[in-house]
């Protein structure tokens, strides 16, 4: 009981508010593994029989202004697995980021750092990218999680440090804005996702749900990333790369997700990455 209410605590859920249906109430009551991280920060970890499968759901969630946020570049032969690359660069928490050509291992998305610009969203990326997580800041406190097209991006980057196309967008301004009725097997077929959000508390939020492993984790669709997004608190959100690509590390648990490039379900099947969201 101490556990479920401590869950419902740091999640910022409403019982009365969000446990209207089956899936709301299973999330709420699920068994979540919580594990103190420093300067108020928190890895969280649940299994969760919700959408009529097992969503196994892993979370960093830490206060903007207590940490440094970057979007890193790792292009072409520097692109490594994200555990190494916490570890080399001394970051606290690392997520998975944006498309990227897994040939290359180049940014196949818009993806700026100052006046450095290191990829273009290519033609085969527009129909799931929509949207942009931008950092206004040097520090990666003022986030901006906004719908954007190809047009658009320059003039984001006017305004930002660092700009990353991104999507489907998932929520903005506390409104889930990805569409439930798209039917293809990016949108509507579970797989492995990541997503980036914050909320109205000034918190950012690393999510990983894991997918591939039927019985263990089933994966999401875009529909269900957006309700666990909200779920979770979130009143702006973005899906990132996702499939073998979605990992989440900090630097006192390692590997909190379950990759699947290995086909097992572990902690061990990392894919190497050109860009990734660091924390300091």
């Amino acid at each position: 009981m101490k556990r479920l209410i401590a869950a419902i605590i740091l999640l910022g859920v409403s019982v009365a508010a969000r446990a209207q249906d089956p899936d709301s109430v299973a999330f709420v009551n699920a068994d979540w593994k919580i594990t103190e991280l420093e300067r108020g920060a928190e890895a969280m970890y649940a299994s969760i029989p919700m959408f009529n499968s097992i969503q196994s759901i892993c979370v960093i969630k830490y206060p903007a202004r207590k940490f440094r946020t970057e979007i890193l570049a790792r292009e072409g032969k520097k692109a490594d697995i994200p555990s190494r690359i916490g570890k080399e660069v001394g970051a606290a928490f690392v997520l998975n980021a944006g498309y990227f050509d897994m040939k290359n291992l180049t940014s196949a998305v818009y993806f700026r750092v100052g006046d450095e610009v290191y990829g273009q969203t290519h033609p085969n990326e527009a129909s799931r990218v929509d949207g942009v997580i931008a950092f206004k800041d040097k520090k990666g406190r003022k986030v901006l999680i906004a719908k954007s097209d190809t047009t658009q991006y320059d003039e984001v980057a006017g305004k930002c440090h660092t700009v990353l196309a991104t999507g489907p967008t998932l929520i903005i301004k506390d409104e889930i804005i990805a569409s439930p009725l798209i039917q293809n097997s990016f949108y509507s077929g579970r797989h492995p996702r990541t997503a980036f959000g914050t909320d109205i508390n000034g918190n950012i939020y690393m999510v990983v749900i894991d997918g591939r492993f039927p019985g263990q984790a089933d994966g999401a669709t875009i529909w269900e990333t957006a309700r666990i997004c909200k779920l979770l608190g979130m009143t702006d959100a973005s899906n990132l790369d996702g499939g073998g690509s979605s990992a989440i590390w900090n630097s006192k648990d390692g590997v909190i997700s379950h990759p699947s490039d290995n086909k097992k379900f572990n902690h061990k099947g990392e894919r190497k990455i050109p860009n990734m969201i660091v924390t300091y």
